[in-house]
Parts: C-alpha cells; sequence; structure tokens
C-alpha cells in the first residue's frame, strides 16, 4: 500500500523534527517514510508513508484518535520525539479549526504577524497582508477587529494568515469544521481556488467523508496508526455532490471506514 517507489531518493536519516528546505525530483513538498510515534507504551503512528505533490490536495480522514492530527502536527514541526524519516519542503503554514486571531490586534496586523516576526517591516508586512486580505475577498475589513467577524471571515483572516509566508505547504485541521452549511461551501471553495493559483502542496484533515471527495486528489484512511486505504478521487471539477460517482466514491469511503449509513 505504500505508495514508495525506486524513483525516490530518500536516504539521510531524520532528526527528532521534521527536515526542512528538502526538494525531491518528482515535486513532493513532503515526504514521510516510516514515521512512528508513541506516548509511552501506547504507539498511534505505526509506520506511515506519505507524499504531498506541489498542486494536489491530500484528505487525511479517520475516526477521533486515529492519528491524522499527530501526521499534521509533525508536518508542521510542532511535535517531536517521533522516528522515520520526514522532509517538508520550506516551511509549511498551519490553519486550524479555531482561527485563533488575537484579538487586541486589527485584521491586517492579525495577518501581518508572521511577516514581521520574520524580520520584514512593518510597513511592508502590512502592505502585503492587505494583498492577501482582498485575494480571500474581505475587501475592506483591514482595519475591523476580530471580535467584529463573522465566523466564516476569521477563518478567511487564518487563511490569509497561513498564506502570507508563500508556504509550499499548506496544514489544515478541520478548518471548515465550526462553520455553518453555506459558509462552508464558500470556504471550501477559496480553498480549491486558492491551491491552483498558488500550485500549494495542501495536506487537509477532516472527519467529514463529502468533503474529503469534495476537495482531495487522494484521501488517506488511517485506523489505529496506520494507513489502511489510499483512495484516488479520479472525478473531474467543479465535482457535483448529487452525481452517482460522487454518491459511489462518498460511500465507498465510508464502507472503508466501517460506517453504517441509513438505507
Amino acid at each position: 500500500m505504500s505508495e514508495y517507489s525506486a524513483s525516490d531518493t530518500l536516504t539521510r536519516e531524520h532528526p527528532p523534527t521534521a527536515v526542512r528546505d528538502e526538494r525531491t525530483s518528482d515535486g513532493s513538498v513532503a515526504v514521510v517514510r516510516n514515521l512512528r510515534k508513541s506516548y509511552g507504551e501506547r504507539e498511534v503512528l505505526g509506520g506511515i508513508d506519505l507524499d504531498i505533490r506541489r498542486g494536489e490536495i491530500v484528505a487525511l480522514i479517520g475516526r477521533s484518535g486515529s492519528g491524522k492530527s499527530t501526521i499534521l502536527k509533525i508536518l508542521a514541526g510542532l511535535s517531536d520525539s517521533h522516528s522515520g524519516e520526514v522532509k517538508v519542503s520550506g516551511h509549511p503554514a498551519v490553519a486550524f479549526q479555531e482561527p485563533r486571531l488575537f484579538p487586541w490586534l486589527s485584521v491586517v496586523d492579525n495577518v501581518a504577524l508572521g511577516l514581521t516576526r520574520d524580520g520584514v517591516s512593518h510597513d511592508e508586512a502590512r502592505t502585503r497582508a492587505s494583498s492577501l486580505i482582498g485575494e480571500v475577498h474581505l475587501h475592506g475589513l483591514d482595519d475591523a477587529w476580530p471580535l467584529t467577524l463573522s465566523g466564516g471571515q476569521a477563518q478567511r483572516v487564518s487563511l490569509a494568515r497561513a498564506l502570507i509566508s508563500n508556504p509550499d505547504l499548506l496544514l489544515l485541521d478541520e478548518p471548515f469544521g465550526a462553520l455553518d452549511a453555506l459558509t462552508r461551501l464558500t470556504a471550501q471553495q477559496l480553498l480549491l481556488d486558492t491551491a491552483t493559483e498558488r500550485d500549494l502542496g495542501v495536506l487537509l484533515v477532516t472527519h467529514d467523508v463529502t468533503e474529503a471527495v469534495s476537495l482531495a486528489d487522494r484521501v488517506i484512511l488511517l485506523d489505529g496508526g496506520r494507513i489502511t486505504d489510499r483512495v484516488t478521487v479520479g472525478l473531474p471539477r467543479p465535482r457535483r455532490r448529487d452525481a452517482p460517482a460522487f454518491s459511489a466514491l462518498t460511500a465507498r469511503l465510508l464502507d472503508l471506514l466501517h460506517v453504517t449509513t441509513p438505507a
């Protein structure tokens, strides 16, 4: 089931945190081999092999506790004490289900924060942040305060903040889970547009099988810290959720997850 092939050239031993600024000949922005992690006697990841290529969205699905968020945190450099090989192109950006905006900073300053921390001048960071705020369709909200935003607007600010450093890899942990159904659809389309325009690799952690089929090029199923199935989503975009092929693939994934649906 591993996607490893003879063309992969991964020979260097991996230190406790992910190796940055690694490039692979096949265009991957993240490559994971035999990733293992335990908490005491409990193994939470048991030999994960995973590739994320530039320009594709990979969805991780599985029940709670299956190891999805642990993989994301390791790729983000937020978790150590693991073994295996992890190579990441540049410094990935992360967006979580909660936007985690600083309420005492305006929208533009929240977005600019990542650049000012990297030594970019305040004025330059704000200029670039303002451009991104327009890109995520929040024109005119540069000086708004986070507490005045709707949930969907706050999530778009979070996305802009993640994108400001021009990452090769975008890591999303249930980013749309707290949004209402209509806002979620808008946010999902924004993600698709952004990933395409910027040629990003995206890892999407989600519990929502329909969301995975809507957005992903490939779906990786986890159970007990191990990959149980890898499914390529060969549906053309835009994907109609009422199309028979969409429904069939959703049903197949639910079956692989051992989820029983009503007749």
